[in-house]
């Protein structure tokens, strides 16, 4: 197994279940992946905060049933991620954006061919403000460029129906953790993996501090890491188009403490292309800490995150005049600029056929693969790493009977 994120760790744990020998290769020092949660310390008050993927959201029935089983908590966060009001523009109001959303989705439904979801908006005809409001709460929530991504994603990742929205108690990071527990001694962090080769005897990994054979591997490290050739891994040509094809999200998180715990809130900035929130904990009160979400590399760009969290830290003070911030130093956390993520997660352009659907998820040879990107219901998504996980053991457990 090369990588343990939750693919990886879902893919393991079904395998070490079913009574087969597994070894999960990690390069970083820590299990989780893009699932990186981390502890502030905020007027002597104990706050976890999540660096990378945050809310659970509906329809996440294994990643539920995997922490129910771990007997981990999932707590109501108390707001709900689908639903924000606009910080620049108050005449536009939640309900009118969230109408707009769902006629939105309605045209999609209605055309019945692919588009993207900038055609959608262009087809809608909307007044300007109200379009480009539509625009960034997709753009944010995609993590990409409108004209990138599948009009699919206004009914998914960038919903408007208010649901509500959970987390893991005590840090979704836990879940990986749990899962790492189970299988002890093999996961090894620490290797970096340079090259994956099938031969007639099975496959040959190889890693900064050696080789290994196994009879079968799946490889779930991100797509970025994928597509950049750092790590060679057998494939196909249609395999490659496929993946060449889906969108690489960008995205950045950044967290503030606050000098006294405020109520819920979900504020999204039009212009700045972030949004920001608080949330109840595990404590069931609200968390004195402000976390925000700024997606899409035009976003990030403008918001200067490369030279660090100043830029985006006084944005969010300037629609945020109601919250009294405290003196601690920003937490900022960037994905694009990690060598073992480059980038946040995956979304899917209008074009994406079924074959290419089927390539993604395919194998080639003894060598499977697992990641938000290879799940057509959830990609982008924790639950889409965890089902994408199970099918590529499931697909081992088949062929070992």
């Amino acid at each position: 197994m090369l990588g343990a994120g939750l693919a990886g760790l879902a893919a393991a744990t079904r395998l070490a279940e079913a009574g087969l020998d597994v070894t999960v290769l990690e390069a970083r020092d820590r299990v989780g992946g893009r699932v990186w949660s981390h502890i502030l310390d905020v007027g002597g008050r104990t706050c976890v905060v999540e660096r990378g993927a945050e809310f659970v959201l509906d329809g996440y029935d294994t990643f539920r049933a995997l922490a129910a089983d771990l007997g981990l908590p999932v707590v109501d966060s108390g707001m709900s991620y689908y639903v924000r009001q606009l910080a620049e523009t108050p005449d536009i109001t939640v309900a009118m954006l969230a109408d707009a959303g769902r006629r939105a989705a309605q045209l999609v439904r209605e055309l019945g061919r692919p588009a993207s979801v900038d055609e959608v908006l262009t087809l809608l005809g909307l007044s300007g403000d109200l379009e480009e409001a539509l625009r960034a709460r997709i753009e944010i929530s995609s993590a990409a460029p409108a004209d990138t991504v599948d009009s699919s994603a206004i009914d998914h990742i960038a919903s408007f129906e208010p649901r509500p929205s959970h987390r893991l108690g005590g840090g979704n990071q836990g879940l990986a953790l749990g899962l790492a527990e189970r299988l002890g001694t093999a996961v090894r962090c620490g290797e970096v993996v340079t090259s994956v080769a099938e031969h007639e005897g099975g496959v040959r990994v190889t890693t900064t501090t050696g080789e290994a054979e196994y009879e079968e591997v799946v490889v779930a490290l991100p797509l970025a890491v994928l597509l950049s050739g750092d790590v060679a891994v057998p494939t196909t040509d249609a395999k490659r188009a496929a993946m060449r094809r889906l969108t690489q999200g960008h995205a950045a998180k950044l967290h503030l403490a606050l000098a006294e715990a405020p109520g819920t809130s979900a504020l999204l900035s039009v212009p700045g292309r972030f949004w920001t929130w608080t949330a109840v904990d595990v404590e069931g009160t609200v968390a004195p800490v402000l976390s925000s979400f700024a997606g899409s590399a035009p976003g990030l760009a403008a918001l200067d995150v490369a030279s660090g969290p100043d830029t985006w830290r006084d944005a969010v003070h300037a629609i945020r005049p109601d919250l009294s911030f405290a003196d601690d130093a920003p937490l900022l956390s960037t994905w694009s600029d990690d060598p073992f993520a480059r980038g946040a997660y995956s979304s899917r352009p209008a074009d994406l056929s079924g074959d290419d659907h089927r390539a993604l998820e395919a194998s080639v040879g003894a060598v499977g693969f697992a990641g938000e990107y290879v799940d057509a219901e959830h990609g982008g998504l924790m639950e889409g790493a965890l089902r994408s996980g199970h099918r590529a053991a499931d697909a081992i457990i088949r062929r070992s009977r």
